[in-house]
């Protein structure tokens, strides 16, 4: 693929990844602003979901693609885009599965539910298989790739601690204990970490040499 053809994959992630967030912040905010939240805790509250989080940090990728910016760096790196490829397949499948089963969403919800868990999913996994660097990831980069996952948790409890809320009831100790929180985050991380270790084995598979045989 030519540098102009990568530049503009990753110009369309970028807007794709943009429109959702936005969308689905002008569908949640206006309704907890109403409740008598402050804007700064609604903000909060928005970014402890991770398909938001996640989803920015795709942004970020295709934003550091796109310019040279050197706050920028860390997305750069290959181990942070093959950690963002599996932390966004487990929020599509996650979804998927466990989640999309019991709602019905319609409306501007729906389009942000279906750009966040469906279509920034696959476009960005098509954009690393196509367009990213590959040979250099190995198994060993495993724990690094997970470090962003661990903080989230960490995040999550501390701050529902103090806010009383959590945004998904897995990681809710009010509604599971400490003891199924941390069965359900340990199942997750499993299937994280087989996804970035597929990911690490698929990145060896796609480096010029091994594609040239």
């Amino acid at each position: 693929m030519t540098p102009a053809l990568k530049a503009a994959y990753a110009a369309i992630g970028l807007v794709v990844g943009i429109a959702g967030l936005s969308i689905d912040a002008w569908v949640i905010f206006p309704p907890l602003l109403a409740q008598g939240r402050g804007p700064l805790d609604v903000l909060v509250y928005y970014w402890t979901y991770f398909t938001h989080l996640t989803n920015l940090g795709l942004v970020l990728v295709y934003l550091a693609t796109l310019v040279s910016w050197r706050g920028l760096g860390w997305f750069r790196r290959p181990q942070t885009q093959v950690s963002m490829a599996g932390f966004i397949t487990l929020v599509m499948l996650f979804y998927h599965f466990m989640l999309a089963p019991y709602y019905q969403m319609e409306g501007a919800l729906q389009v942000a539910t279906i750009l966040l868990h469906y279509v920034t999913p696959l476009l960005y996994l098509g954009w690393w298989t196509l367009c990213a660097s590959h040979g250099t990831m190995s198994f060993r980069d495993l724990p690094v790739m997970l470090l962003p996952g661990i903080l989230y948790v960490v995040w999550v409890l501390v701050r529902g601690l103090w806010a009383n809320e959590y945004p998904y009831d897995i990681l809710n100790p009010d509604k599971l204990g400490y003891g199924g929180v941390v069965i359900g985050v340990g199942i997750i991380f499993v299937a994280v970490s087989i996804f970035c270790l597929l990911l690490i084995w698929l990145d060896g598979r796609l480096r010029p040499a091994a594609i040239a045989r």
